[in-house]
């Protein structure tokens, strides 16, 4: 909320996950052994894409190899099956994931040591400490007719005969696009659908919907929260957002140049991420700042992790499931108020 003044991880067969104690069982060969095959990989820098060399990595509880000059490794005589790796060595925050032997080479992103962790887990993994974010694209909905706030917590509102014009509507969608694309890094262009209701007066609203972003003008923020906009996220136990809403200020979202940067801080409150305190950002609780190098490079980072990953680089246990838009569930975080 806002106050007025203020290169993809690619895996073989698994997902990346982070650190079972053990792998799977194999299926047995004809002749009773277990089936093996060679892990083969490459550890790559996870902001710039270039090979990350001379790390050490274990596999399950193989003898640990080092990867050469291109971050190339193999792993030979491996069992078929799951199992926890570990990446560590100069340059690099230490890195538990999950990997399944298989014929196919896979890529593990390593984070540079030099990159700022601390504003990152405020951004990205400031809820129970582990990071949130959408794994499918979201829809978008612009709701064109200015409701009235009743109270911060509510999720139904009454809709007034006030509507956005047409040109106003276009404008939303191509700030939300915009923001959209740049804090997911590229991994959604655009939205997967864009729907524009415009409800009568006096018709009852809901704007927290699953599967779903909505956007609209909102009377009454400025004067129950003393701010000039909100944006609150849906979850369900394992981190993924699977829902969000954007409240805007009728007033602000109306009347000041600065609406862009509002939509696009709020936006990131709809994707599931929080303020940062420690550098500047978008996500800074004051509005101003133009989205920064520090904003692209999160997102490039959070988008070859799971939800769940946890500081200081540790990936979920196991196998990672993620959850189901049309399962349904989650909890609506709390509006992020700005004091």
């Amino acid at each position: 909320m806002f106050r007025p003044g203020m290169p993809v991880l690619l895996l073989c067969a698994a997902v990346a996950c982070g650190g079972s104690s053990s792998p799977t069982t194999p299926s047995a060969t004809a002749d009773g052994s277990a089936p093996t095959a060679s892990v083969q990989g490459q550890t790559i820098d996870a902001l710039t894409g270039t090979p990350a060399g001379n790390l050490s990595v274990v596999v399950g509880s193989y003898r640990a190899v080092t990867t050469d000059a291109n971050g190339m490794f193999s792993v030979e005589s491996a069992r078929l099956g799951t199992y926890p790796a570990a990446l560590t060595g100069p340059g690099i925050v230490p890195r538990e994931t999950t990997i399944r032997p298989s014929a196919d080479p896979m890529r593990l992103s390593v984070i540079p040591s030099g990159f700022d962790l601390v504003s990152f887990n405020e951004m990205f993994r400031g809820e129970n400490a582990r990071l949130q974010r959408w794994t499918t694209r979201p829809s978008l909905v612009i709701i064109a007719s200015t409701m009235a706030l009743g109270t911060l917590s509510a999720e139904t509102f009454t809709a007034s005969s006030e509507q956005m014009s047409n040109d106003e509507v276009n404008q939303i969608v191509a700030h939300l696009t915009e923001g959209l694309s740049l804090l997911t890094a590229g991994t959604f262009t655009g939205f997967a659908s864009v729907e524009v209701e415009r409800p009568n007066a006096g018709t009852k609203v809901t704007s927290m919907r699953s599967g779903t972003i909505t956007a609209g003008r909102y009377t009454g923020i400025a004067s129950l929260a003393n701010t000039i906009g909100y944006g609150r996220w849906l979850t369900t136990g394992d981190g993924t957002v699977i829902g969000g809403a954007l409240f805007l200020d009728r007033d602000f979202d109306h009347n000041d140049a600065r609406r862009r940067l509002l939509r696009i801080h709020e936006l990131g409150h709809a994707l599931g991420y929080q303020h940062v305190a420690s550098r500047t950002s978008i996500m800074n609780a004051s509005i101003g700042p133009e989205p920064t190098d520090f904003d692209r490079a999160g997102a490039t980072i959070a988008f070859q992790r799971l939800p769940g990953n946890r500081a200081p680089d540790a990936d979920p246990a196991g196998v990672a499931r993620i959850a189901s838009v049309s399962e349904g569930g989650g909890r609506w975080s709390d509006p992020s108020v700005c004091r």
